[in-house]
């Protein structure tokens, strides 16, 4: 059995090999031309999706992992937390974990080649008015949409995906930006973090600059906060005002903080 597998194992590492030096050699716009005129078809066993639907009760804590495609979180007038997977990986991981749900989809092979027209959505449908202990999303090369999210804690984590969320309340906030991009069209937390690397960060505060304390830490990067801009050179400033506090730490990327006020 052992040696079956070494043979379906250097099979697959041979397949390999031949696609990628065949789209080196320009083998890539021949397939993309049958594509096009429906002439080629691809129909591997690493594609193959399916579609969920489950429904949560008692849920305090939400962990999101959006590694490609786009997931939505959606405000409803039910009682449950819904989810509504469609062309999902069948290694999702879509479960209860005593009080917290987690929802982490598989990155596919499809992604990199781009040849079907198979796009995954998740849509998780939150009850109005719905208020969560703890929120960690991540996005990996997908699409997180947020209409409103209301927390205690909320971490985002945002690899080379894209972020966007249009209001957000929370007691603490922290924002991790890589390589992609985080939007929040007004954010409400007492205490707010934004770290970027070579990304981009762009909030509006609710209030005005007199409610907040900040620090920030600019390497290369620019940082604007309220009447506050960075001079694209390393720097360090600090301002001392209101209760709510904000620390803004950037490499090479962009953090464009604006108040509501």
């Amino acid at each position: 059995m052992k040696k079956i597998g070494y043979v379906a194992l250097g099979a697959l590492l041979l397949a390999i090999v031949l696609f990628i030096s065949g789209t080196m050699i320009g083998g890539f716009s021949e397939l993309e031309t049958l594509y096009d005129k429906g002439d080629f078809t691809i129909s591997l066993p690493i594609t193959k999706t399916m579609d969920v639907t489950k429904e949560f009760t008692d849920i305090k804590n939400l962990e999101i992992q959006a590694e490609a495609g786009t997931v939505e979180l959606i405000e409803y007038e039910g009682s449950t937390i819904k989810v509504e997977a469609k062309n999902v990986s069948k290694k999702i991981k879509l479960y209860q974990e005593q009080n917290t749900l987690i929802v982490k989809d598989s990155f596919r092979f499809w992604h990199l080649i781009n040849v079907t027209d198979i796009t995954t959505r998740i849509k998780i449908y939150i009850p109005n008015s719905y208020e969560f202990n703890k929120v960690e999303l991540e996005v990996d090369a997908g699409e997180l949409i947020v209409p409103n999210l209301k927390a205690n804690d909320v971490e985002i984590d945002v690899d080379a995906g894209s972020f966007k969320a249009e209001n957000i309340i929370a007691s603490y906030t922290k924002v991790d930006v890589d390589a992609g991009d985080a939007r929040i069209n007004l954010l409400n937390s007492y205490r707010s973090e934004f770290n970027c690397d070579a990304g981009d960060i762009d909030a509006t505060m609710v209030g005005s600059e007199s409610d907040y304390s900040y620090e920030v830490d600019s390497d290369v990067g620019d940082i604007s906060i309220g009447s506050y801009r960075s001079d694209g050179l390393s720097d360090e400033y600090s301002h001392s005002g209101g209760q709510r506090k904000i620390e803004a730490d950037c490499n090479v990327g962009s953090i464009r903080i604006k108040m509501e006020v």
